[in-house]
């Protein structure tokens, strides 16, 4: 065995162990400190993701048995209605940017509107600066094409470019085996952070389709037998590799896993070791002019990076460290560093947290922390699919009111997607070792998610979102890897009583999972129902208005819901009388009252309608109340005596009871148990027809 196989054995076995822990994680540890944190047992989630399975082999046991013209009418109806669902989604769920997004979106207005200058905001956060002037460049091409600043054309824009990824995979998939394609797209189809995320306007949408398309170009790159085949596809790799670098730094991993693929595996050219060198400097020169020109772009459009007011590196290796934390992103820490009027210093803040953090663990805090990074990094299916978007300009009524229920059950069932996804591609892995044969897909997708989980385990920030570009990857892998576990029918042909073992073992299994989850139908929980949402005021630039005595304060409202509860500004204490009154000026409920707190249980629910919600201080001093500054509608109306400016409040539906009815509870029971017996069944009938 040469040295490059012994390599891609040991880097496949790598691979596997990776999924193989992986999956461990999703099954038995998903982080409980988000929305979606009453899941279902890991028995049901694991049970769950076998029913799935079982699905997945059927229908490729079908796709099989479908003759050529099948083939392509089945192609057609499933690029229809996923190409429907996206459309219907689009149209229907409009995002408010928040946090990031607010000042990234602002921006990109300005920027149409000939401003050249920049918040401060990205002086401390330069990364964003790029994906600010591609924001602009597409909000102007919607403006020419509809008139205005339309939400459903960015939505529009951004499942456009998804499926650019994803056709290029569904192609290659398609030309090997066309029940591959099939299983691509079905997989596709249920895969709901996909939906999610191509509703939520940044970086983290643009350059997920990227991983996808770099592993095309590189299986195309590998089998390019002449110079006129393989310069268009190294040229294509280098400037999708450096326009994904520049919108996010952290996929530079991916482009160490590119140049290490290009010389651990075979090409098939004549002279294989000139071709490996020509394509590894065409590679490096065109990130050198990208990131070049990507600098000369900025600076015209009058960005100038500051390193004083920059957060250095170090600052975000030193907040991951921070042993209070899983290693997100945290204020406190940000705060400490920001406040340091020069680049030494916050470097030496920086590198004082990293040290007294790394004091306070020790040894063994060490290796629990890395863990609690690795649990959130990689233990939940849902990659932050339900906190992206805390609030909806436009969405459904039935999806206001339900949403609880809803995104908990697209959670549970995005979980045991992700465990599904997990196995196949952990068993690919294990047959490609057992093989010798490895494929370019798996080893290139692998080192990228290896090397996308040290960076942000190890070093950097760790998010649920950051682990999103594993996703497409793990659909392709199974897609591409999934196989039918022939050897275990055949033994299986041994006992007839074996059909019958199952499906009593299983329904056995599904009644003690139903056992284990049954405080979902018997603990009460808080259910707040977002009716108003408008958390912009506090992240970052913390924008207040000052309110002398006697002045007031009216933000008017649309509410789709009835509602019962009225937060402003964290709830802090105001001196001064709240109220509520409808569009025609009648007034329907205030606070009594000198000093009253800035969260308000109402005494009756509202129904839905238009109202204005007035804070009138009665202090001497003045009081201090949190707005957001905007030139595009946070809200449909903005501050009546701000015109540019918005409220920080929400207005919520709140009721206490448990997250599901028992008839819920026992329809998902009974779902997963007549699925799993119906896939027995044809266990059972398919063992005899192989």
């Amino acid at each position: 065995m040469s040295i490059r196989k012994r390599l891609a054995f040991g880097l496949c076995g790598l691979i596997s162990l990776m999924f193989l822990l992986t999956g461990v994680l999703a099954s038995l540890v998903p982080v409980t400190f988000r929305i979606d944190h009453d899941w279902l047992s890991p028995l049901v989630i694991i049970l769950g993701a076998g029913v799935y399975l079982g699905g997945v082999g059927l229908a490729f046991r079908w796709f099989h048995r479908l003759s050529k013209p099948q083939h392509r009418y089945l192609n057609l109806a499933l690029w229809t209605l996923l190409l429907t669902i996206q459309l219907f989604v689009a149209v229907n769920w409009i995002p408010a940017p928040r946090a990031d997004l607010y000042f990234v979106h602002q921006q990109a207005i300005s920027l149409l509107a000939g401003s050249h200058h920049w918040a401060s905001y990205f002086y401390t956060y330069p990364n964003n600066v790029s994906f600010t002037l591609l924001l602009s460049g597409l909000l102007q091409v919607g403006r020419w094409l509809t008139g205005g600043d339309s939400g459903v054309w960015l939505n529009l824009v951004q499942f456009a470019w998804l499926d650019c990824g994803l056709f290029a995979v569904w192609q290659v998939l398609t030309k090997k085996n066309p029940a591959r394609g099939h299983l691509f797209l079905g997989i596709v189809l249920g895969t709901v952070p996909l939906y999610a995320y191509a509703l939520n306007t940044y970086s983290d949408t643009f350059v997920l389709p990227m991983g996808l398309l770099t592993i095309v170009l590189v299986h195309g790159l590998l089998h390019a037998q002449t110079w006129q085949q393989t310069v268009p596809r190294a040229l294509g790799l280098g400037i999708i590799l450096t326009l994904t670098y520049l919108l996010k730094a952290n996929f530079i991993v991916l482009i160490i896993a590119t140049v290490l693929i290009i010389w651990l595996l075979p090409n098939a050219t004549t002279r294989p070791f000139l071709t490996r060198g020509w394509v590894t400097l065409l590679l490096l020169a065109v990130l050198a002019g990208g990131v070049a020109s990507n600098r000369t772009v900025q600076q015209a459009a009058g960005y100038q990076s500051n390193p004083s007011q920059a957060l250095p590196a170090t600052s975000w290796i030193a907040m991951s460290w921070n042993p209070a934390y899983y290693g997100q992103y945290n204020r406190h820490d940000v705060g400490l560093i920001m406040a340091q009027p020069t680049a030494t210093t916050k470097q030496a803040q920086a590198k004082t947290d990293f040290k007294d953090y790394l004091h306070q663990l020790g040894p063994r805090g060490i290796i629990q922390h890395l863990y609690r990074k690795a649990k959130l990094f990689l233990a939940t299916g849902t990659f932050d699919s339900f906190q992206i978007s805390p609030a909806y300009d436009r969405a459904p009524i039935w999806y206001r009111q339900h949403r609880n229920t809803v995104d908990w059950l697209l959670a549970n069932w995005c979980q045991i997607n992700y465990l599904a996804l997990l196995i196949v591609n952990f068993g690919w892995g294990i047959q490609q070792i057992r093989r010798r044969k490895f494929s370019t897909g798996y080893l290139l997708g692998g080192l990228f998610i290896i090397g996308l989980t040290c960076f942000h385990v190890i070093f950097w920030e760790t998010e649920e979102r950051y682990a999103l570009p594993l996703l497409p990857l793990l659909i392709a892998g199974t897609a591409a890897g999934y196989r039918q576990p022939l050897n275990l029918l055949r033994w299986s042909q041994r006992s007839s009583w074996l059909p019958l073992g199952l499906a009593i073992g299983f329904t056995a299994a599904l009644g003690i999972g139903a056992r284990q989850n049954y405080g979902l139908v018997t603990q009460p929980r808080n259910h707040p129902v977002s009716v108003i949402s408008q958390n912009e005021g506090r992240y970052y630039q913390n924008h207040k208005v000052r309110l002398q005595q006697n002045q007031q304060l009216t933000q008017p409202f649309t509410a789709s819901l009835t509602f019962n509860h009225v937060l402003i500004n964290n709830g802090d204490s105001f001196t001064g009388v709240i109220t509520l009154r409808t569009a025609t000026g009648k007034l329907v409920w205030q606070t009594r009252g000198a000093k009253v707190s800035l969260a308000q249980n109402l005494p009756r629910p509202l129904p839905a309608g238009r109202y204005t919600l007035t804070l009138t201080a009665k202090r001497v001093t003045p009081q201090k109340i949190g707005t957001a500054p905007a030139n595009y509608p946070l809200l449909a109306q903005p501050l009546t005596t701000h015109p540019h400016q918005y409220l920080r409040f929400f207005i919520d539906q709140r009721s206490v009871s448990p997250i599901l009815t028992p008839s819920k509870l026992w329809l998902i029971i009974g779902v997963l148990w007549l699925g799993g017996l119906v896939i027995i069944d044809r266990f059972y009938w398919y063992r005899r027809h192989i």
